[in-house]
């Protein structure tokens, strides 16, 4: 009886693999536009994120370079190209688990916040703010103010999965997903237009007010790892 092994690599994972094989292949030559992503799609039979997902992969791999609103490119081959990120969780996946949770932290967060607690998300948004006056965006001040609010909660189970999740967004391919976003200027002046009014909600004890400021932003940033692609 022969049987073929199963994989439990990420799906995008393997996309990658194929459309690597085929860079390798010869199948696209350095400096060439990849397909667009709808003709990867239906040419693999798998959704467009997921190739979103792939190409992010490849390029952390040094396979090729995406230009954000253009398409990707193949690179020039050499000795620095890297192997594909093995272990990286699908950044939609933890996206879609944050949606669920970090709304009802952050109305928790507004019921049991300590003052230390709010003390340290306004100066948070103070440090955001002078990063944004300089035209910057840092990860580790976005994670604060999140983990502020998962801290806040007094739940320790919530507050570890809020972490594994943001744990999670270390993973190259992750970062390498929302540095794109990132790096457009209307897109950081959103979020921290979000940040502030998570805090507002939370530092003024409005549960609700929270809850919903919190549901928009994952929803804002969701839709733009979706969008701003196109």
């Amino acid at each position: 009886m022969k049987l073929q092994a199963v994989s439990n690599r990420k799906l995008y994972i393997q996309i990658a693999d194929q459309i690597r094989d085929q860079i390798k292949a010869g199948a696209a030559k350095p400096g060439r536009q990849l397909p667009s992503e709808r003709e990867l799609a239906l040419s693999l039979g798998v959704s467009r994120p997921t190739v979103r997902e792939a190409l992010i992969a490849l390029e952390v791999a040094g396979l090729v370079e995406v230009r954000v609103g253009v398409g990707a490119f193949v690179r020039q081959r050499d000795d620095s190209s890297l192997g594909l990120p093995e272990l990286n969780a699908s950044p939609l996946e933890v996206m879609a688990v944050r949606r669920l949770l970090e709304p009802e932290a952050a109305a928790l967060a507004s019921q049991t916040i300590s003052p230390e607690g709010t003390a340290r998300l306004r100066e948070t948004l103070k440090i955001m703010r002078a990063e944004a006056a300089q035209d910057q965006w840092r990860p580790e001040s976005d994670q604060m103010l999140h983990m502020t609010l998962a801290d806040a909660c007094n739940n320790a189970v919530l507050r570890e999965t809020i972490e594994a999740l943001w744990n999670a967004r270390h993973g190259a391919v992750d970062k390498r997903f929302h540095q794109h976003l990132a790096d457009i200027r209307a897109i950081r002046d959103h979020i921290l237009a979000d940040h502030e009014a998570i805090v507002a909600g939370v530092v003024s004890g409005n549960a609700e007010g929270a809850r919903k400021a919190m549901a928009e932003h994952l929803d804002f940033v969701a839709n733009a790892m979706l969008e701003t692609w196109e």
